[in-house]
C-alpha cells in the first residue's frame, strides 16, 4: 500500500536518497521516468461562519512513492484536519462579510516539483450587521421578579439600547453596559399572579449608525399557586326555534385541557349539537311557545381538575310566515376586524321603525346601522375573551315587533395572537435547483385570518420566487430558486395578521444542490468479525438511474461486491469494534457530487433490549437472554454470530452464514422458524412477528402478522428496517419514514432529511435524521 505523510499533523517529510555504493552496473539498468502525483478534490463548496466542512481528497501517484501533504488558505485563521485519506475537515474562523476563499492542497512525492491543487469556498457571515445572543423561549412562574440577559455585538458603534414588551403591562427596570461595537443587556421584570398561562414577547433592539437591529424572544408566565381552572358561560342566551346558534366559554386554566362535556335539559334535544367540543354549536329545538332550558358546560383539566358551569337558553316559539334571520360574516372576531351582520328583511314598507343593539353596554361608536345590515368595527380591549348578544327589532306599524338575536365574540389582540399557530410547522419540506416546489401548512386560528406573508429568516439565500397563498385554513409556500443551491437548512417566517394582531411562525426546508440524492441505508449495530449488507439507492425526482456508483468507508471493512446493484458487502478485517462510516457517492448529469453515509457499529460485547428479554453478547457471542422469571433456550446456535434482535416472547440470532435461530416463550409464533438461507439482516418487528432480508434486498416474514407487513413491503419500493408496536407499522424505505395503521392505510410519511434510525422508545415508533440529534415520535398520543 502507497504511503502517504500528512504534513498538516506529522509535518513535513523529505524523502531519502539512493546509498553511496552505486556501482557502474546500476548505470546499464532501464531508466523509467518518475510520474508526478495527481489530486482530486471536491464536496462542500459554500461555508457559513465559524463552522466546519469536509472535502473528499483523492491522492494517486502512478510509482507508489512516499507522498507528503500539506494544506494553505488564503483567509488566516483556516483550520485542517486530515480525517482519512479520504476526508479532509477544514473549520473556518468568524468573519462579518462575504469572502471568497481559496483552499490550497499541496502534494510532493519528494522526486517531481510539488503538486497544487487549489479549491474555491465561499464564506458567509452568520449574521449580517449585528449578531445579539439569547435564548429564544423563557418559561416563569407568575408572581416573580426575574431577569433576562442578552449580550450583543454589531459592525458598527452602538447608539443605543432598548427593550420592548408586546402583549402584556409590566413595570421593568434595564441595565447594562456597551462599549463601541459591543456589549450586554439585563431585564428585569415584575411578572403578575396569573390565572392561567399567559405569553408574551420581549425584543432587544440595539441600534447603529446603519440602523436597528433586534431579535424577540417568547415568555410563558404559568400560574404561581398551583392548578387552576375556571369556566362561566354567559348569562343568557336567547335563540329562535330552528336557529343555528353556537355557545363560546369563557375557561382560564393552567394545564392541558382533556375533555369538555355540553348537556341540554330537558327535551327536546337541539340537533348538529357539538356536545365534545370548546365552542357549543347547534341548531335550536322547535317549540310551539317560548321554552327555557338549561345548558352546563363540564371542563376536565389534566390532573384530575374539573369545573363545571351552567346558563339558561331560552328557545322563541316557531314563528311560520316571514321568519327573521340573522347572518354574520364572522362566527368569532378579533379586535380590528369589520364584522358584517346582514338581516333577511328586505320589505320595510310595513316597518314603522329598526333598532339594532349589543348588549353589555358596547359603545355604539363602533356602529354603521342600516335597515337590513350592521356593520361592527371591533375595538381594542382589555378582556381577553368578549361575550355579546346582538338584538335586530323590527316595529310593525301595525302595532307588533319581531326580534331575533345573534351571538357576537371576539378576542382582543392578545387572545387572538395566542390563538394563531400552524400545527404542522415542525414538518419540513425539499428545495431542489430550478424546480417550483409547494408545501402545505394547517393554520389553526380561533378567528379568520386576514393575511398571510412569507420573508426568509436570514438575507443568505435569493429566491426567483417566494411566496405563499391561503386557502381556509391550508396555506400553501411555494417556493423557486434558479441558481446552484449548496445543501443547507433554509428558515422562512409566516407572518399571519387577523385584526390588529400579528403573529409570526418559523418553518423549514432542507435545500439540496442536485435533483439527485443518494441513500446509504440506515445504521446498524453487528457483532465484530461479521460481514454486512448496505442496500444503497439513487432517488431522482424525474426517475433517472443511469448513474455510476461507489462506495467509501472510514473505518477497518473492506468491501467485496458489486457497485453496479448499489448493493454493497461489507466484510471486517479483523474483529475488533470500531464505528465505521459507509458512504455512498456518484456525480450527476451536472457534475454535482452527491454523497450519503451510514454509520455502522462493529462491537465486541453489548446488549439487546425488549419488553421481556434483554439478550447480552460477551466476547463476540450470545452468553444469555434473561427476563424477569426466564431464560431463553436455543436449540442450535451460529458458528458465528452476525445480529441479535429480541421483541415479546422471542429473541433471534442470525450467523455470518445467513443461517437463522430463535427461540421463545408461551408459544411465540416466531420461535418456529420457516427454511431460511443467506439471510444478511434480522428485523423483530412487532411482539410475534420478524423479518429476514436477503442479499437481493428482499424480504421474508413469519408469525402473526407476516402476510400484512409483506404486503406493505411489497407496494414500498427498496426497504431498509420494519418496526411496529401495538398500534402501527413503520418502513424505511426510499430514504424515509412510512408507517401504517392496523387497517394498512397510511399514517404517516417523512419528509427532508433522510432516516438514520428507527426505535422503540417506551413503546412509541420514533425515528431520528440524519445529522440530528432529536429523536421524534410523530405518531404518539
Amino acid at each position: 500500500m502507497r504511503k502517504i505523510l500528512l504534513a498538516s499533523l506529522l509535518g513535513l517529510l523529505t524523502a531519502c536518497g539512493g546509498g553511496n555504493d552505486s556501482s557502474s552496473n546500476d548505470d546499464q539498468r532501464p531508466i523509467t521516468e518518475n510520474k508526478a502525483p495527481t489530486i482530486t478534490l471536491s464536496g462542500n463548496t459554500l461555508a457559513v461562519s465559524a463552522e466546519s466542512i469536509t472535502l473528499n481528497t483523492i491522492f494517486n501517484d502512478p510509482d507508489n512513492d512516499e507522498l507528503a501533504v500539506s494544506w494553505t488558505s488564503s483567509l488566516p485563521g483556516v483550520q485542517f484536519e486530515q480525517a482519512s485519506l479520504a476526508r479532509t475537515l477544514v473549520t473556518f474562523p468568524t468573519v462579518t462579510e462575504k469572502q471568497n476563499i481559496t483552499l490550497s492542497c499541496d502534494v510532493s512525492d519528494g522526486v517531481n516539483p510539488t503538486v497544487t491543487k487549489t479549491y474555491m469556498v465561499t464564506l458567509y457571515p452568520v449574521i449580517a450587521g449585528a449578531h445579539i445572543e439569547m435564548e429564544e423561549n423563557y418559561a416563569f412562574d407568575g408572581d416573580n421578579t426575574v431577569s433576562l440577559s442578552a449580550s450583543f455585538e454589531t459592525d458598527t458603534i452602538i447608539q443605543d439600547v432598548m427593550w420592548e414588551l408586546d402583549g402584556i403591562d409590566l413595570n421593568y427596570e434595564v441595565s447594562g453596559s456597551t462599549s463601541n461595537n459591543q456589549g450586554e443587556s439585563t431585564l428585569k421584570m415584575a411578572l403578575p399572579n396569573v390565572s392561567q398561562i399567559t405569553e408574551f414577547t420581549v425584543t432587544l433592539k440595539v441600534i447603529t449608525e446603519h440602523g436597528a437591529h433586534a431579535r424577540s424572544a417568547t415568555v410563558k408566565v404559568s400560574p404561581a399557586n398551583g392548578p387552576s381552572l375556571s369556566v362561566s358561560l354567559p348569562d343568557q342566551l336567547t335563540v329562535s326555534s330552528a336557529k343555528e346558534s353556537s355557545v363560546v366559554p369563557t375557561i382560564a386554566h393552567s394545564d392541558e385541557i382533556e375533555r369538555y362535556t355540553w348537556q341540554w335539559q330537558p327535551n327536546p334535544q337541539p340537533t348538529e349539537q357539538t356536545s365534545n367540543s370548546k365552542v357549543y354549536q347547534f341548531v335550536a329545538p322547535i317549540v310551539a311557545e317560548d321554552t327555557q332550558f338549561d345548558l352546563s358546560l363540564t371542563v376536565n383539566m389534566k390532573g384530575g381538575v374539573s369545573k363545571t358551569a351552567t346558563t339558561k337558553v331560552t328557545v322563541k316559539k316557531h314563528i311560520v310566515q316571514n321568519p327573521i334571520t340573522l347572518t354574520s360574516s364572522h362566527d368569532v372576531a378579533a379586535s380590528g376586524q369589520t364584522v358584517v351582520v346582514t338581516s333577511n328583511v328586505t320589505d320595510f314598507s310595513n316597518v314603522d321603525s329598526v333598532t339594532w343593539s349589543i348588549n353589555n353596554e358596547f359603545d355604539d361608536q363602533y356602529l354603521n346601522k342600516e335597515n337590513n345590515k350592521l356593520t361592527i368595527q371591533v375595538p381594542e380591549v382589555e378582556s381577553y375573551n368578549n361575550f355579546h348578544t346582538i338584538s335586530y327589532t323590527l316595529n310593525y306599524k301595525s302595532g307588533g315587533h319581531a326580534t331575533e338575536t345573534l351571538p357576537f365574540t371576539f378576542h382582543n389582540t392578545v387572545a387572538t395572537r395566542g390563538a394563531i399557530d400552524i400545527t404542522n410547522k415542525d414538518q419540513r419540506f425539499d428545495i431542489y435547483p430550478k424546480r417550483e416546489v409547494m408545501q402545505n401548512y394547517t393554520l389553526e386560528s380561533a378567528v379568520p385570518i386576514d393575511d398571510i406573508r412569507i420573508v426568509p429568516i436570514t438575507n443568505l439565500h435569493t429566491y426567483d420566487k417566494l411566496e405563499v397563498t391561503r386557502n381556509n385554513h391550508i396555506a400553501t409556500i411555494t417556493v423557486l430558486d434558479n441558481e446552484y443551491i449548496a445543501s443547507s437548512m433554509r428558515s422562512f417566517s409566516l407572518i399571519i395578521k387577523a385584526g390588529f394582531a400579528e403573529k409570526e411562525v418559523n418553518v423549514y426546508a432542507e435545500s439540496y444542490n442536485s435533483l439527485l440524492r443518494t441513500y446509504a441505508g440506515v445504521n446498524e449495530t453487528y457483532v465484530s468479525g461479521a460481514n454486512f449488507f448496505l442496500f444503497g439507492q439513487f432517488n431522482h425526482l424525474e426517475g433517472k438511474t443511469d448513474y455510476i456508483p461507489a462506495w467509501d468507508n472510514s473505518g477497518g471493512v473492506s468491501k467485496v461486491s458489486n457497485d453496479v446493484a448499489l448493493i454493497t458487502e461489507y466484510r471486517q478485517i479483523l474483529p475488533q469494534e470500531i464505528e465505521a462510516r459507509m458512504s455512498l457517492y456518484t456525480r450527476d448529469e451536472a457534475d454535482t457530487f452527491i454523497i450519503n453515509s451510514a454509520e455502522i457499529t462493529m462491537a465486541n460485547n453489548f446488549e439487546v433490549e425488549g419488553e421481556q428479554y434483554r439478550c447480552v453478547v460477551e466476547d463476540r457471542a450470545l452468553s444469555r437472554c434473561t427476563s424477569n422469571n426466564s431464560l431463553l433456550n436455543f436449540e442450535t446456535q451460529p458458528d458465528q454470530l452476525k445480529q441479535v434482535v429480541t421483541r415479546g416472547n422471542y429473541a433471534c440470532q442470525l450467523g455470518n452464514a445467513g443461517d437463522v435461530h430463535c427461540a421463545g416463550f408461551n408459544d411465540s409464533p416466531v420461535a418456529q422458524v420457516p427454511a431460511l438461507a443467506h439471510v444478511v439482516k434480522l428485523n423483530a418487528v412487532n411482539y410475534d412477528t420478524a423479518c429476514a432480508q436477503f442479499a437481493d434486498a428482499s424480504w421474508q416474514c413469519w408469525g402473526t402478522d407476516s402476510a400484512q407487513i409483506e404486503q406493505r413491503i411489497a407496494q414500498s419500493g427498496l426497504v431498509h428496517q420494519i418496526l411496529g408496536n401495538h398500534t402501527h407499522t413503520c418502513l424505511v424505505n426510499n430514504g424515509h419514514l412510512t408507517c401504517f395503521g392496523d387497517d394498512n392505510t397510511p399514517a404517516f410519511q417523512s419528509s427532508g432529511d433522510y432516516i438514520a434510525q428507527l426505535i422503540l422508545e417506551n413503546g412509541e415508533l420514533c425515528y431520528r435524521t440524519q445529522g440530528a440529534n432529536t429523536l421524534k415520535c410523530p405518531l404518539s398520543d
